[in-house]
């Protein structure tokens, strides 16, 4: 539950827990961190959040819910489906007279409390939760398909059949349960994608979560080949063709969310290989702010979007999340009054309201293709997925020029670079620097996972080398890291978020720009103008207690 700050400071002053100096301090640095003023006092040591908890409890007049050390019964849990457990951030602990004891972030969210009503059909009693005592009891949810998934592999692998009739073992129930367990399991791990390799005594199943692969599975050599029968079924590909590779699609529902699947097989040197990409149509798209886009890089965001016309570009390596960040800001400007269009390789989230088209090489509907055909679809804003080539890069600039705001991603290590790659393209200086608004340039890093994180105290040696070798001073900076855990499965991560640059194309940038110069001029010029370089955001991530001082130089530092 979020209080007023001045309700808030008056709570855990008056309590003599912080003083009204620190407390000034730590709503001042909530601000440039765009954290809530009770995260920092916890990340400060401040006050432990079990205390503040109680506190807020005891202020608000509801009872605060001890459920951290809690084992939740199954059949309490089942009151109230996961997704809506995590849609209202509360979690049902406890059944007694014909009322449901529930814990809750915001115990005054009527909504939340008359689903569960209407959905338990019970009287609610609700309890006060933190945020973290939240997500620890959430994971409790996992607990089912974790204890579950080695004893479901182990029976039906088994029973499966490995002979030669590929459509009548694919269609077997024991084939068909292995397969969902893994993906049932893979959407309970938040992984991304699947990976099954048949190795020479083997077959070797991965998840990739956060960006790092590890092995959940090793399977006998004999399923391989009804497994992946398996999937070409389900995604209408050729189940006798083995020599090439083969692209498909499917989908499936758990729990009423619809899981969108890219897959692709390849033929190896032991057998066919299958990595399917996991795609929750059902997400709603995050905004810039849980993506990471903090202060002065929101401000310069949203001041772009106001204008009417003009490019804003978003560059990065594959998997930096260029593609999350452009449906971000789709998402803010999508209203009634305008006309969206996209054009996009592949259609990764489907948007209400967008017209959205995908790519098609072999039918001749490539980005520049679709982008000349959007031009005659009205539209007000156009998103295209990637800029590669001159053709689609001057459509891309007439189009800015032309009243039309224009969003798209391009390959650059950091946003200056963008402005030279561009140019690259053959797109003229001054139509560059009359059309483009705004660059952002970003990059993917690991959370320090808040069910383990503590402060610690790097080698002085190491603070030294990175104040002399970054320009910044970190003798004051606080660390954090995460101890490991069973919920990050002992990383001491969990989730990821962004670190940006945003660069505004000032009047001295255009004027660069117009010239031609160079990538180190352009970046030059932006860091005297005040750019926040990726560099110094994730410095502020790490002093906001989100990620370690190693996960953001393992970003920038790559380049």
């Amino acid at each position: 539950m979020k209080l007023p700050i001045e309700t808030l400071k008056q709570i855990v002053v008056g309590s003599g827990f912080v003083t009204e100096r620190d407390f000034t301090e730590a709503a001042t640095s909530a601000v440039d961190l765009g954290r809530h003023v009770e995260d920092v006092l916890i990340f400060r040591g401040l006050i432990s959040e079990d205390a503040l908890s109680k506190l807020i409890a005891e202020h608000t007049k509801v009872p605060h819910a001890a459920i951290t050390r809690q084992i939740i019964p199954d059949e309490i849990l089942a009151l109230i489906p996961e997704k809506m457990a995590r849609t209202y951030r509360m979690v049902p602990f406890g059944k007694k007279e014909g009322s449901l004891a529930l814990a809750m972030e915001n115990p005054e969210d009527f909504e939340a409390l008359e689903f569960a009503k209407r959905h338990s059909r019970l009287k609610v009693t609700p309890h006060f939760a933190s945020a973290n005592e939240i997500r620890q009891a959430l994971g409790q949810y996992k607990r089912n398909i974790r204890a579950d998934f080695d004893k479901i592999i182990a029976e039906n692998v088994k029973k499966a059949s490995a002979g030669e009739n590929l459509i009548k073992a694919a269609e077997e129930l024991p084939i068909i349960k292995v397969l969902d367990t893994i993906l049932m399991y893979a959407i309970s791990e938040r992984a991304s994608d699947i990976h099954i390799e048949t190795q020479e005594k083997e077959v070797i199943v991965r998840l990739r979560v956060d960006g790092v692969l590890r092995d959940i599975l090793k399977l006998p050599r004999g399923i391989e080949d009804s497994l992946v029968a398996r999937i070409k079924i389900l995604s209408n590909l050729k189940i006798d063709e083995h020599r090439i590779p083969q692209d498909g699609r499917h989908k499936f529902t758990i729990d009423e969310d619809v899981i969108a699947l890219r897959i692709s097989i390849i033929p190896g040197f032991y057998g066919e290989n299958v990595v399917m990409r996991l795609l929750p149509e059902s997400t709603r798209p995050q905004s810039l702010e849980e993506l990471g886009v903090m202060g002065k890089n929101l401000e310069i965001l949203n001041g772009n979007f106001k204008k009417p016309h003009g490019m804003i570009l978003v560059t990065g390596p594959t998997g930096s999340g260029k593609t999350t960040t452009l449906y971000a800001i789709l998402n803010i400007l999508n209203t009634v009054r305008v006309n969206i269009c996209t054009i996009e390789d592949p259609i990764e989230y489907g948007m209400n309201r967008i017209t959205q088209i995908q790519v098609n090489t072999k039918a001749g509907l490539d980005f520049a293709a679709g982008l000349r055909a959007l031009l005659r679809h009205d539209p007000n804003i156009i998103m295209v997925g990637e800029i590669r080539d001159e053709e689609t890069a001057k459509i891309a600039v007439h189009s800015a020029l032309t009243g039309h705001l224009v969003l798209s991603t391009l390959h650059t290590n950091d946003a200056a670079g963008a402005i030279p790659r561009f140019l690259d393209m053959g797109v003229e200086g001054y139509l560059v620097a009359s059309t483009v608004n705004a660059i952002v340039a970003q990059r993917l890093i690991r959370k320090i996972c808040p069910n383990c994180i503590v402060e610690y105290a790097p080698e002085r040696v190491v603070i030294t080398r990175l104040t002399e070798e970054l320009g910044i001073d970190l003798k004051s900076q606080k660390f954090y890291k995460g101890q490991g855990c069973e919920e990050c499965h002992m990383s001491g991560f969990l989730g990821r978020i962004g670190i940006y640059e945003v660069l505004s194309v000032t009047e001295g940038i255009r004027a660069l720009t117009s010239e031609k110069s160079s990538a180190d001029k352009i970046q030059k010029l932006a860091v005297s103008e005040g750019l926040i370089t990726m560099l110094h955001d994730g410095i502020n991530k790490v002093a906001a207690g989100l990620t370690t001082i190693e996960e953001v130089l393992k970003a920038v530092k790559e380049d």
